[in-house]
């Protein structure tokens, strides 16, 4: 399937879970597996749909591993579903088609907004279609950095955005709203919440790393501590600041 194919079926999916959202009524968790939502599932049976029935296999936050295929689509229905089920309009769609050489196509969609982002690998980034590129910001303390978690100590940085949707904080690194994005101390994010937005965000120009050092590119139910920045320097200097702080903690509650 071409990587043309594969962008209409990822269209087609984000159409068919924002329709299935925009007929929902129901609210709360679902009771079927830890912070899932009812939401959850109805956005997760609406775009697995389209997705399958397309021929491409599946690897989804909520139903698993789904389908037989030389393309894999790793899938958040909802990225920030809490915000979604409290009615707070920062949620979206992630879907990343990944072959073997690894993520080939991604997307996001902003839900309420109907902002979309997206990339195919090696022709750049797009939001709504017009190219976007990462801010190319250097210095951490001018930088406005998108935060996971709770930071314990002041990091230097200009400000910081906690919005709950790492997927589309990930999109706002590479159109240049958020010069970077960073897990706080012990908090972490799966590939379903971040590999979209790493694609695209690689495509926009940005550097993307783990704070830890691990491997990015995985389909596996494994947390990872990724960053984005728009630049090698800015990388650098977020990783040294939450790592820091993390080791000041670590050493603090060793003497307790």
């Amino acid at each position: 399937m071409s990587p043309d194919a594969v962008l209409e079926a990822l269209r087609s999916a984000a159409s068919a879970v924002r329709e299935a959202l925009d007929g929902f009524e129901g609210k709360g968790l679902s009771g079927q597996r830890v912070s899932q939502y009812h939401l959850d599932v109805v956005a997760d049976d609406a775009a697995c749909g389209v997705l399958l029935g397309a021929g491409l296999a599946v690897f989804s936050e909520e139903s698993g591993e789904r389908g037989s295929s030389e393309i894999l689509v790793v899938i958040d229905p909802v990225d920030g579903s809490t915000n979604a089920d409290r009615g707070i309009p920062f949620y979206c769609v992630s879907l990343c088609a990944l072959d073997d050489q690894g993520p080939l196509v991604s997307l996001v969609e902003n839900l309420p907004l109907g902002i979309r982002y997206e990339a195919i690998r090696g022709q750049g980034a797009t939001r709504d279609g017009r190219v976007i590129a990462a801010s190319g910001a250097t210095d951490p303390s001018r930088a406005i950095v998108g935060v996971n978690g709770v930071l314990d100590r002041h990091p230097g940085w200009a400000q910081v955005r906690t919005m709950g949707a790492a997927a589309l904080e990930l999109c706002l690194v590479a159109d240049g709203s958020l010069d970077g994005y960073v897990q706080a101390g012990g908090a972490a994010i799966h590939p379903w919440d971040y590999l979209a937005g790493v694609q695209i965000a690689q495509e926009a120009g940005a550097t993307v790393i783990s704070a830890d050092g691990d491997d990015l590119m995985i389909t596996e139910r494994v947390p990872r501590r990724p960053l984005a920045a728009a630049t090698d320097e800015l990388a650098a200097a977020l990783v040294a600041e939450i790592n820091a702080a993390r080791d000041s903690k670590g050493a603090v509650e060793g003497l307790r």
